[in-house]
């Protein structure tokens, strides 16, 4: 299975270098970017409860809305991947300015959309006269930053493709580093600025994404390593030819995305039922676990990236080598990580509260999400891999069964009619990602031979 076999030791390891010299430094920025939200909570945190609830719902708009958005500019990468494996300069740098102009005119538009509901969505909730008026002007000010983080996708997908992430690594730091002077700043009033509260972080948050895209799109234009690639040259209007390939390529992964982080959100909805005791416990768990997932995640793009890469040089033999590769790398940390989590789980809790009834909830649930490590590193890293086949609807479909008909519906009457609560979701959700797993990894099997049997290829690296 995958040809894992059928290559020297020696090219496996030489294939987990390529990885994790592509999917490190991801991994890292990521982790910058969580600290943004966490350095939100905490500073706006100070200021009290009304602050820090504004905070809280505003992020969770913005990141369902972000994160849904995210598979337009995701979708580039096996586009420009396919094309750095061909060594086709010119034909990349058109599709990567084309992707540009994509993420560039959705952010505009999402932008927009979210400032004009922003106020009769932040009256829907059951909040004071002050809350409401903080989480709408945090939803102003963080909606300025839409367009910066897609157009800062599509020129990650540009950088990966040509095989340098370490620069979005220190500018994603950078701006992690600018979002809490900002918050300083802007939360509390000083040094002139004014003092917005809790709506302060969403202002800083818009510049400090604003400052990522920016400096990227700096270092790829004056970088030596890029310069031969000149990503600014002759800049192209958009061609809506192009534009309308890219998106049937990314709507299903942003349905894909959609449907993951929907998922969580309607189980946060349906367990507030429950009282807070399980509402704090599914936070918690969801916090140490989002940190966990970061590495298959960004070793799914990377494992993405090389696949497309391989398929460019007309390699699909190589091509299906690496997704046996970064699926069995991905099942190795999988099973670290659950040992580790069972483990220290009651430390991990403990780290972000003292209620013992919370902690006592926390250390089952994280026991079940220590069990579906292993299918959701697997889940994540198949799905990279057949994006990098361009292969995004099939995925999406198996998304959809498994994560809303299992996880969501089957959790439901576990939860609810069996009576198990916050409890019956996490047993759902590990049947709901073995699934998915399982079903990806068959289809990505039937394609990698699939392409073998149509394309000649021998080994080129």
């Amino acid at each position: 299975m995958f040809l894992i076999t059928q290559y020297p030791k020696s090219h496996f390891i030489q294939e987990l270098k390529l990885l994790f010299v592509l999917a490190l430094p991801m991994a890292i920025a990521s982790l910058a970017q969580v600290g943004s939200g966490l350095a939100d909570t905490m500073m706006a945190g100070r200021l009290g409860a009304d602050d820090l609830a504004a905070v809280g719902l505003g992020s969770s708009i913005f990141a369902t809305t972000f994160i849904t958005l995210l598979g337009i500019p995701a979708a580039l990468s096996p586009i420009l991947s396919q094309l750095s494996g061909a060594k086709r300069w010119d034909d990349l740098r058109y599709e990567a300015q084309q992707g540009i102009n994509l993420s560039l005119m959705i952010g505009i538009v999402a932008a927009i959309v979210l400032v004009i509901v922003a106020k009769p969505l932040s009256n829907v909730f059951q909040l004071n006269p002050y809350t409401i008026k903080t989480l709408t002007l945090f939803l102003y000010g963080i909606s300025l930053g839409l367009p910066a983080t897609l157009i800062y996708r599509a020129l990650q997908s540009y950088s990966v493709a040509l095989n340098r992430t370490s620069a979005m690594m220190w500018i994603c730091l950078a701006g992690l580093g600018l979002n809490i002077i900002l918050n300083y700043a802007l939360i509390y009033g000083h040094w002139g600025f004014p003092k917005l509260g809790g709506a302060g972080c969403g202002f800083a948050g818009a510049a400090a994404f604003w400052f990522n895209a920016i400096a990227l799109w700096g270092y790829l234009s004056l970088s030596p390593y890029f310069k031969p690639f000149a990503l600014n040259k002759n800049w192209a209007l958009p061609n809506w030819k192009t534009i309308k390939e890219q998106l049937r390529l990314g709507l299903p992964v942003s349905f894909s995305f959609f449907l993951e982080v929907s998922l969580f959100s309607f189980i946060a909805i349906f367990i507030a039922d429950f009282g807070e005791i399980y509402v704090a416990a599914q936070q918690v768990v969801l916090a140490i676990s989002s940190v966990l997932y970061m590495i298959p995640n960004t070793l799914g793009i990377a494992v993405g990236v090389r696949v497309g890469q391989s398929l460019g040089k007309r390699n699909p033999k190589r091509a299906y080598f690496i997704a046996g590769v970064g699926i069995s790398t991905g099942l190795i940390y999988a099973v670290m990580s659950a040992i580790l989590l069972m483990i220290f789980r009651h430390y991990l809790l403990q780290q972000f509260t003292q209620d013992t009834m919370v902690i006592a909830i926390g250390e089952k649930i994280l026991l079940l999400a220590a069990i579906y490590q292993l299918s959701d590193a697997t889940q994540v890293i198949a799905s990279g891999a057949l994006r990098g086949y361009k292969i995004t609807f099939q995925p999406m479909v198996i998304h959809a069964l498994s994560f809303w008909l299992m996880g969501l519906g089957v959790g439901y009457f576990l939860a609810f009619p069996m009576g198990l609560k916050l409890y019956g979701f996490w047993i759902a959700l590990n049947f709901a990602l073995a699934t998915a797993a399982i079903a990806l990894t068959v289809y990505l099997i039937y394609i990698g031979r699939y392409y073998q049997k149509i394309h000649s290829g021998s080994l080129k690296e």
